[in-house]
């Protein structure tokens, strides 16, 4: 169950709509080996062996047998029934219904397995590779597509009663918006923030108007406008792209104040959009922070990027594995 410097080294599947990110990784944090298996319109009756295979491989990579491995763990999207390891209707993978992708994995590499909801998984990731080392009092917030947190309180994630804890962005900003969640509520941080919402509701406005200058940056069609667009244009000062970009960091600031004053945490680290789009995102929400949280909040809380950024995927289902079958903390 060890590696050549007698680390436990622990096999790590990460699921997206997309791509399936599959890492190999040390309990001290060295990436021994990755593999991307494309994951776009597939049939898991396809993807599950091709999964096993590549965890074999990888090991095989690293002059180990899979059978030599400390387990491993997989980072899920949701929705999804946690405690048996089942992905249950994933809105980006249409043919993958009821999929028991844990149990799967147990019999194929004859290892001990976990599963767990993405964003914690990322987070764990972060706690213990990357931004959140160290720190017993940690949020990691996935700024993307959509929004949602890993929390790290008191040394223990937080789960909650039926494993939903950290949906944070489904929590309602604004309750009297008509904005509308991919969730179905309106008025939630994801609506006003997420990527895919900020894309609608900027599709929204600007229907029918293929002159605009948010539009020209989306190559001339309404309905490819996404951050990408959105962000050439706040910096080439278009006025709407302005307005839109001033209240998401208004919002971020707002949802950034609500986990401040709830969790009072030593650090909280960004992820996607904050490290690839840099100050230009997260200096307005910080000067907007004030008006959101205590000073003795702030002062006592750094907010930093993601230190694992592109590679956390690889990361996410090994971290998830060394804190639910290693029973790691940090020391």
């Amino acid at each position: 169950m060890s590696g050549s410097c007698g680390e436990k080294v622990l096999l790590g599947y990460d699921i997206g709509g997309t791509k399936i990110g599959i890492g190999l990784v040390t309990e001290s944090g060295r990436l021994l080996g990755k593999r991307r298996v494309e994951n776009k319109d597939t049939d898991p009756e396809e993807i599950l062996p091709l999964l096993a295979e590549t965890g074999k491989a990888l090991a095989a990579e690293s002059s180990l047998d899979v059978s030599d491995l400390a387990g491993f763990g997989i980072s899920a999207p949701g929705p999804a029934d946690i405690p048996n390891g089942i992905l249950l209707n994933p809105p980006n993978n249409r043919k993958w219904r009821n999929v028991p992708i844990l149990d799967y994995l147990r019999n194929a590499l004859g290892i001990p397995g976990c599963f767990e909801n993405d964003a914690n998984s990322a987070a764990l990731a972060e706690w213990f590779f990357g931004a959140g080392k160290g720190k017993t009092d940690f949020i990691y917030l996935t700024m993307s597509t959509g929004i949602g947190a890993g929390i790290v309180t008191g040394n223990a994630l937080l789960r909650g009663k039926t494993f939903f804890g950290g949906e944070f962005g489904h929590v309602p900003l604004e309750m009297n918006s008509d904005r509308v969640c991919g969730c179905g509520h309106k008025g939630c941080y994801e609506a006003f923030c997420g990527g895919r919402s900020v894309a609608l509701h900027l599709q929204e406005l600007l229907k029918g108007q293929t002159d605009h200058p948010i539009v020209q940056f989306a190559g001339g069609k309404v309905e490819d406008i996404d951050m990408l667009a959105l962000e050439k244009a706040v910096r080439a000062g278009v006025p709407l792209a302005l307005e839109v970009w001033d209240e998401i960091a208004m919002r971020n600031a707002q949802a950034f104040g609500i986990l401040l004053n709830t969790f009072n945490p030593e650090r909280l680290v960004l992820g996607t959009l904050a490290w690839a789009v840099g100050d230009l995102y997260t200096a307005p929400i910080l000067r907007y922070l004030p008006r959101f949280a205590w000073k003795e909040m702030t002062d006592a809380c750094q907010i930093v990027c993601s230190e694992l950024r592109r590679d956390i995927g690889y990361y996410a289902g090994a971290a998830a594995a060394m804190y639910f079958l290693l029973g790691k903390r940090v020391q």
